[in-house]
């Protein structure tokens, strides 16, 4: 598990360094070429950033044992940072909507120069092939969070392309398409905080998604001897999952047969990524 986690870190620092270079470079063109859409796109990355670091973050805490007063890991401090950042996230979103709103009602349009769209696109490229990296990374790992970092590493890059085509507009007569591009990018970056947000208080409220549960029960189910299971109770703590399961086992069998099937499952649930699972047998009762 530590070992997949250190790997893990490997594709967030990645995503990071990529953010930090592509915000610059669009930052500075799009001072330099009068391009609202590749400023805000910056702002994007910039964002990304904060994310990144936040996903950095988590996985290094998650690699801190639990002890005697945080049994279960040291992951709350981790989630409320993240909090942070969705607020952080969502006030540039703001930002960048206030900026270009009054100058797309007064009608001030500007064509930008052409190498915007192509940074545009090269950076949407670029983005891309991290995509590729962390996602293949992420099921090596079978890290949750550099999944997700995967997800919005794919998601920059089609805005970014998606931006790109959009510049294509502004040199064909459609200067207008400039700072509608970079309303819809301030609008993105709102949501992709409130996200964040929503997902950061489920997490601090021990909320655990029914999806996951469904799937640990059928893979509790697929050992022999198993003949049910009782309740399933989950908790995330960054990228670790902590597991209760209660199973139902023969009522014939012995305390060490008992035993083994609960080894057994612990095994399978650690092979398919829980940090630590806690498995309690029951009587099976025939109906």
């Amino acid at each position: 598990m530590e070992s997949n986690l250190k790997r893990a870190q490997k594709g967030a620092y990645l995503s990071l360094f990529t953010y930090i270079i592509l915000s610059a470079v669009k930052f500075t063109a799009g001072v330099q070429y009068n391009s609202a859409a590749l400023k805000a796109d910056a702002f994007n990355n910039m964002t990304d950033i904060l994310v990144s670091i936040a996903v950095l973050i988590g996985l290094k805490i998650s690699l801190k044992p639990a002890d005697r007063n945080h049994p279960y890991g040291h992951m709350k401090s981790e989630n409320i940072s993240t909090l942070l950042v969705s607020f952080i996230i969502m006030f540039v979103g703001l930002q960048v909507i206030m900026d270009t709103f009054p100058k797309l009602t007064a009608g001030e349009y500007t064509v930008p120069d052409p190498l915007t769209l192509w940074i545009s696109f090269i950076s949407g490229f670029i983005m891309m092939m991290v995509y590729l990296y962390n996602n293949r990374l992420a099921k090596k790992t079978k890290s949750s969070s550099l999944k997700s970092a995967a997800i919005d590493n794919l998601s920059d890059g089609m805005v970014s392309i998606g931006t790109g085509i959009g510049l294509v507009f502004t040199q064909i007569g459609f200067p207008i398409a400039d700072p509608i591009l970079a309303l819809i990018l301030g609008i993105l970056i709102v949501w992709t905080g409130f996200k964040i947000c929503k997902d950061a208080i489920f997490t601090l409220s021990d909320g655990f998604h029914e999806e996951d549960l469904e799937f640990y029960v059928n893979d509790v189910m697929k050992i022999d001897g198993v003949k049910g299971v009782s309740s399933v109770k989950g908790r995330y703590h960054g990228d670790s999952v902590f597991l209760d399961v209660t199973i139902f086992v023969d009522r014939t069998i012995t305390l060490d047969e008992a035993h083994d099937i609960c080894d057994k499952v612990e095994r399978s649930l650690a092979a398919e990524g829980v940090y630590s699972s806690y498995v309690h047998p029951e009587p099976y009762e025939e109906e």
